[in-house]
């Protein structure tokens, strides 16, 4: 790992689920359920499948204590209602000048997020079990939303609506989503499948972690009808580590960095790395980065990562330039 010991990579793809089992897969389809689930629909349980109890008033005081959440309560409109997020939070930007309870580190302040007295606690995918335990036994209540595939984490924007009595905008935001992602699935439909190495980060040379089986990602390039180079790959709960020698075997005709270009996603570094000279993607100059935040965030702007990665690989199917978040950083 680089000298930044919890970066996006660690703290927003759940330890890149190490400890966690696999997320589940979807199947491969164009045309994805259009029906609008409810919340009772959606798994109303947390991540160790606890029933998830919703307060009978909207909560006041939130914390948030992963990125992708605030990403969540960002938008529902609940900006005013957050009292302090965690070290990675970087959208939307009301949210950044609000008080941060961890650090770089990943270490959690136990003392300032009680001594902030939040009504709603909000985590995501497990990265804080011994956190939460330890505000539970403070008496706080804490909602640990479990690590899900692409479909479900657009889901949960529902169950985050019900838990902050915004169900009206949690639906709309929803609706939105789920339409936006079913126009790009339509728009990509019927073309010819390109390989792609969909990288997570390369911060140990020559072996690097990919989006792979059961992974959010590889339901991201499914949708985008790419075919992910290690889709049959489920170890570390569908992060796995791989080695160049595999990468340079698949030889991905597409390959697309998700880490920030700071840590390693900058595509001219791909050009000379040891013997990927070879492979398509490198001789054709098609290697790119699209915006960590969009790519590794499971939140609603999963669709905005989906909406670059398609017209990455199916440019002659968008008739407009490709939008400028994808290259963005927040």
């Amino acid at each position: 790992m680089s000298t930044r010991l919890i970066s996006f990579r660690i703290s927003l793809l759940f330890l890149l689920t190490l400890v966690l089992a696999a997320c589940g897969g979807a199947q491969q389809t164009v045309d994805r359920p259009a029906t609008t689930p409810t919340v009772a629909a959606t798994p109303a349980v947390d991540d160790r499948g606890t029933p998830i109890v919703y307060p009978k008033t909207a909560p006041q005081r939130i914390i948030s204590l992963a990125a992708n959440t605030s990403e969540m309560l960002g938008a529902l409109g609940l900006q005013d209602k957050v009292v302090a997020v965690d070290n990675y939070t970087t959208y939307p930007k009301e949210l950044t000048s609000k008080p941060r309870i961890s650090d770089a580190m990943g270490k959690y302040n136990i003392e300032q997020i009680t001594a902030l007295k939040p009504d709603l606690v909000l985590s995501h995918g497990g990265i804080t079990h011994e956190v939460d335990d330890k505000l539970r036994g403070l008496g706080l209540n804490v909602v640990d939303l479990p690590a899900v595939d692409f479909t479900k984490s657009l889901e949960q924007i529902l169950i985050v609506g019900k838990l902050t009595h915004t169900e009206q905008k949690a639906q709309e935001v929803y609706e939105q989503a789920t339409k936006e992602r079913q126009d790009i699935i339509q728009k990509v439909a019927g073309t010819e499948k390109p390989k792609v190495l969909l990288e997570v980060d390369n911060s140990t040379a020559g072996k690097p972690f990919v989006f792979g089986k059961g992974s959010f990602g590889d339901e991201m390039l499914r949708d985008a009808n790419a075919i992910n180079i290690f889709a049959d790959n489920n170890s570390n709960g569908g992060y796995p580590q791989v080695t160049d020698e595999a990468i340079i075997r698949a030889n991905p005709a597409y390959i697309i960095l998700t880490e920030d270009p700071k840590y390693g996603g900058d595509p001219s570094l791909v050009y000379k790395r040891p013997n990927w000279g070879g492979i398509q993607a490198v001789k054709e100059k098609q290697v790119y980065h699209v915006n960590v935040n969009i790519t590794q965030h499971a939140g609603p702007r999963l669709v905005q990562g989906l909406r670059c990665i398609a017209q990455i690989v199916h440019p002659d199917k968008f008739t407009e330039k490709l939008p400028q978040y994808c290259s963005d950083t927040i």
